[in-house]
């Protein structure tokens, strides 16, 4: 019998291996999509390859080889153990696949297999807790270009924005608490990934005022900034924090543009005061290249340079017993 409905767990990708001819294939299918870039093509063609690949290239390449694992990049690896275990828990009623945006396992690929299966119902679950139109939207756009072009027909729904959901929320506050036991711990940093300014402005009113993101409506509007403020809060209160204890920056920038403050970079070196510091990276649901090299290793430096002592980086949901079986509850109720 056919499964009933078809998961679709959709996440940027990573490089096939950190070699550096794989790593710069992989950051020019990334960076050439004018939704990261948002650039005419003529523009955005020779700053990618002209430019930025051929620099970034075998920088990146070395930080992959930091933080590879024996069979794989961590984002594919915890990615894929995750896609297997939520497969276990939904059952058979259930066809659990994984579409990476910019590398393998791809989207045409679990689309086929879900047609040759088939698979009538669609569930798009992109894995990016608060939305931003680079990473949630493209992915989403990507999924229905690719369906056009394979001619194939599904009943398409999608899971969106579970920034402030129990079921991300409650696992990251779990794992923080046992990872932290024991632990004296300082300040609490929440690390989300960053995005241009110009990507939050697009919706009227957003980053008008430096605190308009603290409005109850807020994030009636997919506003990233307002979303992510949202998660740390949600994770903050759960800890027990006090407004004093814990602050939200935003790391991983990238060109000249002004992008969202403050920097994580930044915070962390203004945090060297501090005995301790524990960083939770929120906008991610499994460890990867920003979280495990920029945050774990480029992170403890900036805070060691800067007089601090204890350095703690608090492990993504990945493949948390918890995070599976609440993100399956979540699943069901959406199918």
């Amino acid at each position: 019998m056919a499964a009933k409905t078809g998961v679709l767990l959709l996440n940027i990708g990573s490089p096939r291996s950190y070699e550096v001819p794989d790593v710069k294939k992989y950051l020019k299918h990334f960076l050439m999509d004018k939704e990261v870039i948002n650039l005419p093509f003529i523009l955005r063609w020779p700053l990618v390859n002209l430019l930025i690949v051929p620099k970034r290239g075998p920088i990146s390449a070395g930080n992959y080889k930091k933080i590879w694992l024996e069979n794989g990049s961590p984002l594919t690896v915890y990615t894929v153990d995750f896609a297997e275990k939520l497969q276990k828990d939904l059952g058979e009623n259930y066809l659990v696949k994984v579409g990476m945006r910019y590398s393998n396992p791809d989207i045409p690929t679990a689309l086929k297999e879900f047609a040759a299966a088939g698979v009538q119902n669609v569930l798009l679950s992109p894995m990016y807790p608060q939305y931003a139109d680079a990473t949630t939207g493209s992915s989403l756009r990507e999924v229905q270009r690719q369906i056009k072009k394979l001619n194939l027909k599904f009943n398409v729904k999608s899971i969106r924005d579970f920034y402030q959901h129990p079921s991300f929320v409650d696992p990251t506050v779990e794992i923080a608490k046992e990872y932290l036991q024991g632990k004296e711990v300082g300040h609490y940093l929440f690390s989300f990934h960053g995005l241009p300014e110009s990507h939050v402005k697009v919706n009227a009113g957003c980053l008008a005022t430096p605190d308009c993101c603290v409005k109850p409506s807020a994030c009636d509007k997919p506003c990233y900034r307002a979303q992510c403020l949202a998660t740390a809060t949600s994770v903050a209160q759960k800890l027990g924090l006090s407004k004093d204890q814990w602050s939200l920056s935003y790391q991983s920038r990238l060109g000249r543009d002004e992008w969202l403050k403050p920097s994580t970079e930044e915070t962390i070196a203004k945090l060297g005061d501090k005995k301790s510091i524990a960083v939770l990276c929120p906008s991610f649901v499994a460890d990867c290249i920003e979280t495990l090299e920029e945050i774990g290793i480029g992170g403890e430096e900036t805070f060691h340079h800067a007089g601090g002592k204890d350095y703690h980086l608090v492990p993504c949901v990945n493949v948390n017993t918890k995070w599976v079986n609440q993100f399956a509850r979540l699943i069901e109720s959406q199918a």
